[in-house]
């Protein structure tokens, strides 16, 4: 029998943008970057799902991520990848990176 090895990946964005909580009248509010709107090619009155927001005071689980790092060695992950820069350029073809020209 052959043990399973969960391996969770934690993919952060480059583009980091700080939103401001604002109170209007009986509800809150996000005040966002105009850069924020324009990168997200938002419309004024659009509805958009937002995820769990990180406070300046929250960490990385330090732990977390050695382990995950030991559960890819220990399967052996990305192994077939001979050259790394070229394997990062065929996966990004696909799409534009964000901020880059």
């Amino acid at each position: 029998m052959t043990p399973i090895i969960h391996v969770y990946i934690v993919v952060t964005t480059i583009s980091k943008y700080t939103a401001t909580v604002i109170k209007t009248g009986n509800s809150y509010a996000l005040r966002v970057p105009k850069r924020y709107v324009e990168d997200a090619k938002l419309v004024l009155g659009q509805k958009i799902q937002v995820g769990n927001p990180l406070t300046d005071t929250q960490s990385q689980d330090r732990e977390a991520i050695k382990l995950a790092i030991r559960n890819l060695q220990k399967v052996h992950a990305y192994s077939d990848i001979k050259d790394p820069v070229a394997w990062q350029r065929e996966i990004r073809k696909d799409r534009d990176l964000p901020g880059r020209d």
